[in-house]
């Protein structure tokens, strides 16, 4: 008696729901790459070719925040600058850039550069950390000195 009531048991449980399961559908890493550089108006442009109005506008940083994932936690004269070096390279390589993406991580080359992106929620945030040289890091530790000390002289 009892193996019959496990055998239609497991009946129920094997008769459940038949639909099948649509595939879950990855977005592709290039379209986080096409939207910051719309966001910085230079989808389909070359970056010297961006309006001065746009250079001279603020970006915003929640859509900005919506792209990358370590956008806070330095200072923002710092992610500022590595975010335009991220920006340029997709800019310069927009035509060319090729993304890979395995196991929730992404890198789209553009040039020589990597841009490092990881998988969060339903889309890829680009993770600057990852994705700035250290060449560059100097050279934007090195700015933000000669700003400060700049500073630091017109304030007195």
């Amino acid at each position: 008696m009892r193996l019959w009531i496990v055998v239609g048991l497991l009946f129920v449980w094997g008769c459940g729901d038949d639909k099948k399961k649509e595939p879950v559908e990855v977005p592709d890493p290039l379209e986080t790459a096409r939207d910051l550089l719309a966001l910085h108006d230079v989808l389909g442009k070359r970056p010297d070719e961006r309006p001065d109005e746009a250079k001279a506008q603020d970006v915003d940083r929640q859509a900005l925040a919506a792209l990358i994932d370590d956008l806070e936690g330095r200072d923002p004269f710092i992610t500022d600058l590595y975010v335009g070096f991220v920006v340029g390279a997709l800019a310069r390589y927009q035509d060319k850039l090729v993304a890979t993406a395995n196991a929730g991580r992404a890198t789209v080359v553009a040039g020589r550069a990597r841009i490092a992106m990881k998988l969060e929620g339903e889309g890829w945030k680009i993770v600057l950390e990852e994705s700035v040289p250290a060449e560059i890091v100097e050279r934007a530790a090195a700015e933000k000195r000669r700003f400060d000390e700049a500073k630091a002289r017109g304030a007195q």
